[in-house]
């Protein structure tokens, strides 16, 4: 369907536009609230593709969600993740909307680009990724892990740019992470808050993720985007 895309491109007058692939949402599986597993094709030889990049947002919740497969439950974790969800949903495995730039699309929204704990994410989901299997584990109470092929790296919360998370970089749902007073642009910048939780009331945290191919425009040596496809929402362990 892409290559019809393309196609339409070139023949309207655009020569040699530059577009680049996602991975189709049907090669990624959800798994209750904390697996879930992506199916990277091996299809990008001969095109401008880099590496894949991974967004992310943490929402804070007083809503427990046994499965968080289908965005009927958003609503109910926290009004903003199911506002930011439809202002992506239309992107996702769209022929249409191809080449807007995700970076601005989900920074707008407050999201950030996933880390990962002493490596380069941008280097582990590079040309070496293509036709491995990725998966991401929350499910236990250590840190969350993605898995590529035999590897396992541990996630990492973006940290710069003015702020710094706390009360780490990992994925685990902690106080100083959901408090309010640590909700800011200078300190937990990736999290958004929940109003009307009553005090003492047990605190949840879910971590959003989607992830979309970048490539490099060979003319302007910017950085382009595919359209994005929706990972998981994952329930962060305590």
């Amino acid at each position: 369907m892409f290559l019809s895309a393309a196609f339409c491109l070139g023949s309207c007058g655009i020569e040699d536009y530059p577009f680049i692939n996602p991975i189709p949402q049907s090669n990624i599986t959800q798994e209750m609230n904390n697996r879930a597993v992506v199916r990277i094709p091996n299809t990008y030889s001969g095109t401008p593709f880099s590496h894949f990049a991974v967004f992310y947002r943490i929402y804070v919740s007083d809503i427990p969600q046994a499965s968080t497969t289908s965005p009927t439950s958003y609503q109910a974790i926290n009004s903003t993740l199911a506002s930011d969800y439809n202002s992506f949903s239309s992107y996702i495995d769209s022929t249409t909307q191809v080449n807007v730039n995700m970076d601005s699309l989900f920074s707008g929204r407050g999201y950030k680009y996933l880390s990962l704990m002493n490596n380069n994410i941008n280097v582990v989901l590079s040309s070496s990724s293509l036709g491995n299997t990725l998966q991401f584990d929350f499910s236990s109470s250590k840190a969350p892990t993605m898995t590529l092929g035999s590897s396992s790296y541990i996630l990492w919360r973006a940290e710069g740019s003015g702020y710094t998370p706390q009360p780490d970089r990992y994925f685990i749902n902690k106080e100083e992470l959901w408090k309010s007073e640590n909700i800011n642009s200078t300190t937990n910048a990736d999290v958004v808050n929940k109003s009307g939780i009553t005090d003492g009331v047990r605190h949840y945290t879910y971590a959003a993720m989607f992830i979309a191919a970048v490539g490099i425009d060979p003319t302007t040596q910017n950085f382009i985007y595919s359209t994005p496809s929706r990972i998981h929402v994952f329930q962060l362990p305590d």
